[in-house]
Order: C-alpha cells, then structure tokens, then sequence
C-alpha cells in the first residue's frame, strides 16, 4: 500500500488550485510541516484558529487545510499566539495547507464558482481582476430573483448571517449575478460597470451602503464565513476521492 504524504497531497493541491498564478498577501500552499510525513486524516476548516487546530489534533487530523491560514506576507516574528499554533502544530503533528485566493477565484473549485452552483448558474464566468488573476465569477441566474429571494436561498448556508444583509438599491428583479467571497464590496463600482444587476459576497463596509445606492446595484453580504465554507469542502470531496483518505470538516462559524 503506496504512504500518502503531506509533500505529495500539497504537491496535488498547488497543481490542482493553480496557486503559482495568485498574488496574494497570503502565503499559499504548505505553510507548517509537521515532524509527522505520512498522511490517513485530513482535516478542513475555514480559519487556522488555534481552538480549530486544536480541534484537527483532537481528531487525529495529519494536515489541516485551511483557506486562512497562520502567515501573511513576510514571515512575523514567531513569538504570542502565532507562536503558540506552530508549537501545537509541531506537538501535535499536525502539517497547515492554505489556499487564499486561490481559493476564492478558482474557476471550478473556488468559493464564488461554488456558490454560483449552488444559484444554478451555469454560465459563470472570470470576473473582479486582481494582480493578473481574477478573485470571483459572473454570470445568469436560471430565472429572475428579487434580492431577498436570492438572500433566503444563501441564508440557509452554514454560518449564514440571520438574514443576510441585503442592500435593495438595484433592479427589483436580478438576473445578472457577481460573486466575489470574504470582503469584497469595493467591487460594487465594477459591478455597476459590467451592468451586473447583484454582488453576492461576505462582508461589509461602512461605504458599501452609499457605494451601492450610488451605483444602483443590490448588494447582499451573507457573511465572511459563510462566503468561505464552499471552496474548502470542495476540495475535501477531491481529496476523498483521490487520495481516499479519511476527512473531517471542523466547523467554527464567526458569524462575521
């Protein structure tokens, strides 16, 4: 029977997500190596927090894969709550995979063409340019939705804003659809320019309510967590399926 290793599944995740394409203030790919080599359990969460990391080791979890991980831009100093998730990591046995913006762009495993499944959308395309990749996708709803209808079908995702907040400032009836994850209402303008009727995304700013009406486009904020649960599952389905190992979703919802 062929060991599964860290190298080898983070060698098929940075292939699979194209992550060499991706400027990023993150630090995408394998970011904490575990003494431990060999794989039999994947953990998957959303967020690299020290309770979540807690939880893969509990689990008996050999890598966590995560969309936010621990390193962003240049390496910190590796000192107070940092330096206490690479202890347990290295403790523990637990190797850290990361995928950002890969993980937000990718056309077919990232977080917006999930979501855009999810809609029944079947035409998405790139969309919201960033640093030569593009970090979210366009396309058609099936048939015509009022915002709010769009809102209670994302609301029933897990961790979900109660309800999500729903800027009505565009058409009443939605056909064309932008889907940018995690924060990302600084591309309302865009939005407006490419004649897209909504932006779907995570989290707001305090802008985002003029820029919106200004523009004249329904925004819906559904939650930064929510937004971000679907492109991390994916690719726990790719892993089961390739690799047959054993997963675990940790779910730590923020409510932000």
């Amino acid at each position: 029977m062929t060991t599964i290793t860290v190298q080898s599944i983070a060698t098929h995740l940075n292939n699979l997500l194209e992550i060499a394409r991706y400027t990023d203030m993150a630090v995408n790919g394998l970011q904490v190596e575990s003494p431990n080599p060999s794989v039999r359990k994947v953990g998957f969460a959303v967020d690299a927090g020290y309770s979540v990391i807690e939880a893969a080791a509990d689990a008996h979890c050999d890598l966590l894969v995560v969309h936010h991980g621990v390193l962003w831009g240049g390496c910190p100093p590796i000192v107070g709550p940092l330096a206490r998730k690479l202890q347990l990591c290295m403790s523990r046995g637990v190797s850290l995979y990361a995928a950002h913006l890969p993980l937000d762009g990718h056309l077919e495993y990232g977080n917006a063409a999930q979501i855009a499944h999810l809609l029944g959308i079947t035409d998405s395309t790139p969309a919201f340019p960033y640093k030569g990749a593009t970090i979210g996708v366009r396309g058609t709803l099936p048939s015509p939705l009022t915002p709010h209808e769009i809102a209670s079908s994302v609301c029933q995702s897990e961790g979900a804003l109660q309800p999500p907040l729903t800027l009505a400032f565009g058409p009443s009836q939605v056909r064309t659809i932008g889907i940018a994850t995690g924060s990302a209402t600084s591309v309302i303008p865009e939005c407006a320019y490419l004649g897209i009727d909504l932006l779907l995304t995570g989290e707001s700013k305090q802008e985002a309510y003029h820029s919106a009406k200004e523009h004249q486009v329904n925004v819906i904020c559904m939650g930064h967590y929510a937004s971000e649960t679907f492109g991390v599952r994916a690719v726990e389905r790719v892993l089961q399926r390739e690799f047959r190992v054993e997963t675990c979703w940790i779910s730590e919802p923020t409510r932000i």
